[in-house]
């Protein structure tokens, strides 16, 4: 049962889920992305002709929207309100995070649905955001800031992201130099979450913490494994391992969201 007093938690990111796709569907219809232009060619599902070029690409991706919506419903219902956190007792961290959880899947679908260079910018867009996210909430825990605090370690990390973005520069392993400090932010992360778990010995269920890494990391070896120049790479396939790594992604978040809402500040 939805608990009456928390149900925004719910509410705004299915509102969320709605607008994005409804948007999305709508771009598509009306080209509002532009032409393509290759972007996510890189990632061995062959174009089709229509509406979507990459299905398998785009509609894996509705798993970080199932998994955000899971995050609302979750605290909407008062599961783990016993554990006094961050994300249990307040509505702002629990409803940012399951919102920009959402944001993922119409952010890498436009990407992969039409290859335009809008598409690929909202596809990075919406994996900065989350960045930005944990890399802020890690931080505010282990400094013990205030909202202030990781509002601006939040736009710190959103502003390095984008400008980082713009740079013209390839990267050994990523390629694109934007993914590339996407990756360092999720690194900074882990450092900063294992400097708070050794200094103030939070009494948090640290099997989901590594389980979330662990996501992340055969997350990151299917995404090698699955590019274009891949001898895995078979474009005509239905089983795409981009498709698998979305899927890993979402599993991810969700083991970190259960890390999150582990932890018991008595």
């Amino acid at each position: 049962m939805i608990l009456q007093d928390r149900k925004t938690v719910f509410y705004i990111p299915l509102i969320v889920a709605i607008i994005s796709l409804s948007l999305f569907t709508i771009a598509i219809f009306l080209h509002w992305f532009g032409e393509p232009v290759g972007a996510g060619a890189d990632f061995c599902e062959a174009g089709r002709p229509g509406l979507i070029k990459q299905p398998v690409n785009t509609f894996s991706n509705i798993g970080f929207v199932l998994v955000g919506l899971f995050i609302g419903w979750s605290q909407a219902s008062g599961h783990y309100s016993q554990n006094k956190n961050l994300i249990t007792q307040g509505l702002f961290f629990s409803t940012f995070f399951a919102c920009l959880s959402v944001l993922l899947g119409p952010g890498s679908m436009a990407m992969h649905a039409t290859t335009s260079r809008v598409g690929g910018f909202l596809d990075m867009l919406s994996m900065y955001l989350v960045a930005s996210f944990i890399f802020s909430y890690a931080i505010t825990r282990l400094m013990k800031w205030s909202n202030n605090g990781f509002i601006l370690a939040f736009i710190f990390a959103m502003t390095v992201q984008l400008v980082v973005h713009n740079l013209d520069y390839e990267v050994p392993v990523v390629g694109f130099i934007g993914s590339f400090c996407f990756g360092v932010f999720l690194i900074l992360t882990a450092i900063i979450e294992f400097l708070n778990y050794i200094i103030h010995r939070p009494n948090i269920q640290i099997k989901y913490g590594i389980a979330s890494a662990l996501a992340m990391c055969v997350a990151f070896f299917v995404w090698n494994l699955s590019l274009s120049s891949s001898p895995w790479c078979d474009p005509s396939s239905l089983i795409q391992g981009h498709g698998i790594w979305h899927l890993l992604n979402a599993t991810s978040i969700y083991f970190l969201y259960r890390f999150y809402v582990s932890e018991r500040n008595e």
